[in-house]
C-alpha cells in the first residue's frame, strides 16, 4: 500500500509531560512496538493483529523504510495479564528508538498501561480497546481506529430492539474493563429505547462451566442472550452450554467471537444462527482492501476481522513517524502531533480516518454479523441512528 498522505500536518511539536525532550537522529534506528495478548485465549486475534501490522512494516521497508532506515517491528506479549502488559509498556518506553505502539487491543490492558505510555509521550494506536475512559484521562498519546463502547453499546441496543425484536434481554459479562463497560452501555441504551425487562449477571473468563449462571438465564427466559466476553473460547463454551440447557434465546456475542476456529468450530454447531457485533467491517467487500487481503492470506490464511484495523493503524503510525522524521531528527512528541493532525485518511477500512482532539475515531460504526455454516455473514452497520 502506498504511504498515506497526512493532511493538515502541523510543523510544531506537541510537548508531552514525561516525554523525551531532545530530538534523536532518525538514522540511529526506528522501532515500532506491538502490544497484545500473543499467548493465551486471545492469541488468535492478536496474532492476526501482529501479522497485519508486520505486513505494513514490510511494505514500507521494501520501498526504503523511513529516511532510508529500515523499520523494526517489536512484539510485546502481555498474555492477557495487566501486570505483564505493564512490563511490556515499561520495556517499550525505555527503548529510545521506539516512536509508537500498535495496541494494546484489550481495554483492561490499555487501562493498566495508559499512564506509563502517557507520561513518556509514546503514541499508542489501539485497534480494538473501546472503553470510553481511555481517551477521557487527560493524556493525548492514545488513539483509536475503532469506535468506543458508548457507541457500540447503543448500537447493540438498537440492533437488539429493532432487528432482533427483543422484549426480554439477558446480559452476561466478564468482569473486566471492556466487558463490564460494554454491558453498562448496552443496558443504558436498551432502557433509553424502552426495553426494561433485563437480566444481568457476570461470568469468569476461562471458567469452562457457565451452567450455574446460564440456568438463571433459562429461568428468566429471554428473547436475546448478549454474551460479552473478551475471548472467543469463552463465547464458544457459552453458546454451546446455552443450547445444551435448552435456552432458545437468540445468542448475540461480542467482538471477540469473530474467530472461525475458536468460536464457530469450537462451538460444535451450537453457534449456527448466532449474531455478533464487531468494530471492523467485512473487509472482503471493500475494493481498496483487495491487495491487503491477498497479501495477508498468501502468508497466513483466512482473515477473521482483527487484522485489517491493525494494518490501517500501522500505516497511519508510520506515516506520522515519516512526517516527524522528515528533517532527519525525530521526537515522540512530533509523532503524537502528526497523529492529531490527521484528517480524512483513506485506507482499507472503507471509512475516512480522522482523530478528534481526544484521539477518538470520528464517525465510528458497529458492524453486525451472523454465523451461517462456517462463515460470518455481514448483516448491517449501525451508527447510532
Amino acid at each position: 500500500m502506498k504511504r498515506a498522505i497526512l493532511l493538515a500536518v502541523s510543523i510544531s511539536a506537541l510537548l508531552v509531560a514525561g516525554g523525551p525532550a531532545a530530538a534523536a537522529d532518525a538514522a540511529k534506528g526506528i522501532h515500532v512496538g506491538n502490544a497484545g495478548s500473543f499467548t493465551g485465549d486471545a492469541a488468535s486475534p492478536c496474532m492476526e493483529i501482529f501479522h497485519s501490522a508486520q505486513l505494513a512494516v514490510d511494505e514500507w521497508n521494501a520501498t526504503g523504510g523511513i529516511q532510508g532506515v529500515q523499520i523494526e517491528h517489536i512484539m510485546g506479549d502481555d498474555a492477557l495479564d495487566p501486570a505483564q502488559g505493564l512490563n511490556v509498556a515499561q520495556r517499550f518506553v525505555a527503548d529510545e528508538r521506539m516512536y509508537g505502539v500498535i495496541g494494546p487491543p484489550v481495554s483492561h490492558i490499555a487501562q493498566a498501561t495508559l499512564k506509563t505510555y502517557g507520561r513518556a509521550g509514546l503514541a499508542c494506536i489501539t485497534t480494538a480497546a473501546s472503553k470510553p475512559e481511555l481517551t477521557e484521562s487527560g493524556f493525548n498519546h492514545f488513539f483509536r481506529v475503532n469506535a468506543r463502547n458508548d457507541a457500540h453499546g447503543y448500537n447493540c441496543a438498537l440492533f437488539i430492539q429493532d432487528t432482533l425484536q427483543a422484549k426480554r434481554v439477558a446480559v452476561l459479562n466478564e468482569k473486566v474493563a471492556y466487558c463490564d463497560n460494554m454491558a453498562t452501555q448496552t443496558i443504558k441504551g436498551l432502557k433509553a429505547l424502552g426495553v426494561t425487562d433485563i437480566f444481568q449477571d457476570t461470568i469468569v473468563a476461562g471458567a469452562k462451566d457457565f451452567y450455574p449462571v446460564l440456568t438463571k438465564v433459562k429461568n428468566f427466559n429471554p428473547d436475546v442472550l448478549f454474551f460479552i466476553a473478551t475471548a472467543a473460547p469463552d463465547q464458544a463454551i457459552g453458546v454451546r452450554q446455552a443450547r445444551e440447557l435448552g435456552i432458545k434465546a437468540i445468542f448475540l456475542g461480542s467482538e471477540g467471537a469473530r474467530d472461525k476456529k475458536d468460536f464457530i468450530e469450537a462451538a460444535e454447531g451450537a453457534a449456527e444462527g448466532a449474531y455478533l457485533y464487531h468494530f471492523s467491517p467485512d473487509i472482503y467487500a471493500i475494493d481498496a482492501a483487495g491487495g491487503y487481503v491477498s497479501a495477508y492470506e498468501a502468508k497466513h490464511g483466512p482473515l477473521s476481522g482483527f487484522g485489517p484495523a491493525a494494518y490501517e493503524a500501522m500505516n497511519i503510525l508510520l506515516s506520522a513517524i515519516d512526517a516527524a522524521a522528515a528533517d532527519g531528527d525525530i521526537t515522540r512528541a512530533e509523532v503524537v502531533q502528526h497523529l492529531h493532525d490527521i484528517q480524512g485518511y483513506s485506507g482499507i477500512l472503507g471509512i475516512p480516518i480522522t482523530f478528534d482532539a481526544k484521539g477518538d475515531l470520528e464517525g465510528g460504526a458497529t458492524y453486525f454479523f451472523q454465523v451461517k455454516g462456517s462463515e460470518f455473514v455481514f448483516q448491517t452497520v449501525l451508527t447510532g441512528k
